[in-house]
């Protein structure tokens, strides 16, 4: 990335995190990144197009969880977890933004959707494969999917919204129970 575009899409961010999505206004965003408020039309069109930019710069291109797994499901599950959860952190400030600003969050939906939704389809594909080796049952593949993600969600929006005020876990701790907690459920008995 240019460091032009760098600069504006950390000015960017850091007044939309200080004063709101609305309030921050291109010319202040230029004034800080020391460009003009030209520079950042000519680039990112306007302030949603900054948005999808913060948005895809904190992103990294989906990887291929099936490829990593190693066939040993505790150690396979931890894996999807912690990928999932290290992309939400990365994230982290843009969920706060659309958390402040709930209108906006309908706009950058898309952009905030594509690696969950990647790993979502992983998951399905791998509860697929261990239901073909009879270790799970069969006929649940994507709602054991959704309730996994939902598992590391909702430790993540907790953590944003409240800190360490009621769940205590260390993330790794987390990731490690629960994910031993969800195997004794899905284990075909």
């Amino acid at each position: 990335m240019r460091t032009t575009n760098k600069r504006i899409l950390d000015a960017a961010m850091n007044l939309i995190i200080q004063k709101g999505y609305r309030a921050a206004t291109t010319k202040e965003i230029a004034e800080k990144a020391n460009v003009s408020e030209a520079t950042i039309f000519r680039n990112f069109k306007n302030k949603q197009g900054l948005m999808k930019a913060m948005i895809e710069q904190q992103a990294p291109a989906p990887e291929n969880m099936i490829a990593k797994a190693e066939g040993d499901l505790y150690e396979d599950l931890l894996h999807f977890a912690t990928a999932l959860l290290q992309q939400l952190e990365q994230k982290k400030e843009v969920f706060r933004i659309c958390l402040r600003e709930p209108e906006l969050f309908e706009d950058v939906l898309q952009d905030i959707i594509v690696y969950p939704q990647s790993v979502k389809k992983d998951l399905i594909v791998y509860f697929k494969e261990l239901t073909k080796k009879n270790i799970i049952s069969p006929g649940s593949e994507e709602a054991n999917a959704d309730v996994f993600m939902t598992m590391v969600f909702g430790y993540f929006m907790h953590r944003l919204q409240l800190g360490k005020r009621v769940i205590t876990l260390s993330e790794e701790t987390m990731l490690k129970h629960s994910t031993e907690i969800f195997i004794k459920g899905i284990v075909s008995r």
